[in-house]
């Protein structure tokens, strides 16, 4: 991506360690900050490093590869 201040959905979904189809479920479930732009999706830098802060935290997150428990 040319912003380094945004992240495709695939380098988001690696950097946070989930499956790509988490991350698709976040973005329409509007639980990480993103915009549309031409069909793809801009995330939000700040907003993947505050999920793993979360996370780090011992906060809850919906964000499990798909046929996690």
């Amino acid at each position: 991506m040319s912003n380094p201040k945004t992240l495709s959905p695939r380098e988001a979904a690696n950097r946070l360690g989930i499956s790509l189809n988490a991350i698709y479920s976040l973005l329409w479930a509007g639980k990480i900050s993103a915009q549309q732009r031409q069909n793809r999706w801009h995330i939000s830098t700040t907003a993947v490093d505050k999920r793993l802060a979360a996370r780090k935290l011992g906060q809850p997150s919906s964000e499990k590869r798909l046929g996690e428990k």
